[in-house]
């Protein structure tokens, strides 16, 4: 089902995607944000882990200017979007894995520039 959370999720996706990263990155990272609205988030437990992810990359200041979509299901989560540097990339995997919950992650994540 369509719903306005999942048109502005994707109008913004894809405003943020054009104007920070080259077009071949933001068609990529659009067309993950557009997969993950297809395969919403089945219940409590995945959104709670889906919050719990998205509260831990937003509070790290290391991980400032990289835009990173999340999804949950069954405790395996995949990640998606743009960071800037190899070392922002495996800071990211890693503050995913910390959180509890979180028995796989998924990396669908691109490193800017590449």
């Amino acid at each position: 089902m369509i719903t306005r959370q999942s048109i502005a999720t994707l109008l913004t996706t894809t405003a943020i995607a054009y104007s920070i990263c080259s077009p071949a990155q933001a068609a990529s990272l659009v067309a993950a944000t557009q997969a993950t609205l297809r395969d919403p988030v089945t219940d409590d437990r995945d959104r709670g882990l889906q919050e719990a992810i998205k509260g831990a990359l937003g509070g790290d200041e290391a991980l400032r200017g990289c835009y990173v979509a999340v999804s949950a299901r069954d405790g395996r989560v995949t990640l998606s979007g743009v960071v800037r540097d190899a070392s922002q990339l495996a800071r990211t995997l890693q503050t995913a894995m910390a959180v509890p919950g979180v028995r796989a992650v998924d990396n669908a994540l691109e490193v800017a520039g590449r």
